[in-house]
């Protein structure tokens, strides 16, 4: 054998085994695949106790994985509730959104994420990982497109939405894991159901047929019934069931395809390997404290009551979010009655995942505290409203406050006692009390540290149609 072919094969003998290492290592790596659907309220999920089968599919995860009961959203509305959910930051530390004293989404033109927040994506793309992001929502390319190898946005049902995620699925090489972002719009404004998914959850049938059912994929008219305008809810009864059935249907929708695409990762091997994560940005008013939102008369709209964007009550705030995968099997199944924000995600699923986390983040890896026995609620705090005033929410798992960020304090609630905060105790509350004053200071911190202001987005004439459609813009 001659010089060069021992050397050749020495060569082999040492490479051959690292890079069998390598390949080892990236197939042992979680993928990771977030089910975002927009606009949606927990309590209108099966496995979070609604009376109405839309979610066979999201109850299937949740019977596998790690339901957390009482998760809060850090934002009302989509654009800074997603960019803290994939930065781990607080709205006023990433930047994405309104700012001022009082803010106007329907006028006002949002600033896009800081240059200085790190998303997800491109953590895990730095990591080794293929991207790949399905979304329907024009709000998440203001910034949260970066990181992403793939990015496909357009508006479009979840029947498409399904298609091309699983098409990405099947794409993705056996050699590197994968983090696939597939969002869903249909729970939000116009909530057009499909007419087969509209039968499966009308027991009665009377939805279907409803004269106002068109009207009411908004919010109805002012002609018959505006679920935005309620005076009389006894008025409102009938077209507010027909709204909440027409919300159903869609969350049945999206939970069809969200099964397709479990089927999809079972046939290409990679579900038990594969950390699913279903999640929201911000639930959906549907008239619960439309008599405080109409006296406090904040929203520059004329609205009160319905849809999301000028209210931090509780309606809004609690969002769904179920974990299943490697790196829980010794807690699953298991419901987490315990309060978690948020901004905890991003770095949690990087701890399941294991890497590393980037510094700058608001948010904490809870993996050891949801291992704990003795788990007790942590803080979480809500800010940038879309519309109205800039007030906070604040709550430390029992008590929370929704107060202007000097102090002037609009609700307040035993959260423990009165879960659908339907009791104001604003009242009871004084300069000294304890949750005024962690909300107050939480605001001074978050403030203290907020970067540059980033600039203000670029939305052309697509976009704003776009943004019309949802009800965003006048």
């Amino acid at each position: 054998m001659s010089r060069a072919q021992r050397r050749f094969f020495r060569i082999v003998i040492l490479v051959g085994p690292l890079l069998f290492l390598q390949a080892a290592l990236a197939f042992a790596r979680p993928n990771l695949v977030v089910f975002a659907v927009d606009t949606l309220r927990a309590d209108r999920l099966s496995c979070y106790g609604h009376n109405r089968p839309t979610s066979p599919n999201i109850d299937w995860i949740a019977e596998r994985g790690v339901r957390f009961d009482h998760a809060v959203a850090t934002a009302p509305w989509t654009l800074p509730s997603f960019a803290s959910l994939f930065t781990g930051r607080y709205p006023t530390r990433h930047g994405a959104g309104l700012v001022g004293p009082t803010r106007n989404l329907g006028s006002d033109v949002p600033r896009v994420l800081s240059a200085e927040a790190t998303t997800l994506a491109e953590v895990l793309r730095e990591a080794g990982y293929q991207t790949g992001a399905v979304v329907t929502n024009p709000y998440l390319s203001l910034g949260l497109h970066r990181g992403f190898d793939h990015y496909r946005y357009s508006a479009m049902a979840a029947p498409q939405v399904g298609v091309l995620a699983r098409s990405w699925l099947a794409s993705t090489s056996d050699d590197e894991p994968f983090f696939l972002l597939c969002h869903f719009n249909d729970p939000h404004e116009p909530t057009d159901a499909a007419t087969p998914y509209l039968r499966a959850v009308d027991a009665d049938q009377s939805v279907v047929g409803d004269p106002q059912r068109r009207a009411l994929q908004r919010w109805g008219s002012d002609d018959a019934v505006h679920l935005g305008r309620v005076t009389d809810p006894a008025r409102a009864a009938d077209a507010l069931r027909t709204k909440l059935a027409l919300y159903d249907a869609n969350i049945l929708e999206v939970d069809y395809e969200i099964g397709r695409v479990l089927r999809q990762l079972d046939r290409q091997g990679q579900l038990e390997n594969t950390l699913v994560v279903v999640v929201s940005d911000h639930g959906e008013e549907f008239l619960e404290h439309a008599e405080e939102e109409r006296l406090a008369g904040v929203d520059p709209r004329g609205i009160w009551g319905i849809g999301h964007g000028h209210s931090l009550f509780r309606e809004v705030t609690r969002v769904p979010l179920i974990l299943m995968g490697p790196g829980l099997e010794p807690m699953v199944p298991t419901v987490v009655p315990q309060q978690i924000s948020l901004v905890d995600f991003m770095p949690t699923a990087l701890a399941l995942l294991g890497v590393e986390s980037p510094d700058q983040m608001d948010g904490t890896d809870r993996v050891s505290w949801l291992q704990a026995s003795d788990r007790e609620s942590l803080p979480a705090a809500v800010e940038s409203m879309a519309y109205g005033p800039d007030w906070i929410a604040y709550s430390d798992g029992h008590r929370k406050v929704i107060t202007s960020r000097t102090g002037d304090v609009q609700w307040a609630f035993d959260t423990l006692r009165d879960p659908a905060e339907t009791n104001d105790l604003s009242d009871q509350i004084d300069v000294d009390d304890a949750s005024l004053n962690e909300a107050l200071v939480w605001s001074d911190l978050v403030q203290s540290m907020a970067p540059p202001p980033p600039d203000l987005a670029t939305l052309d004439a697509a976009t704003i149609e776009a943004l019309k459609m949802l009800g965003y813009v006048q």
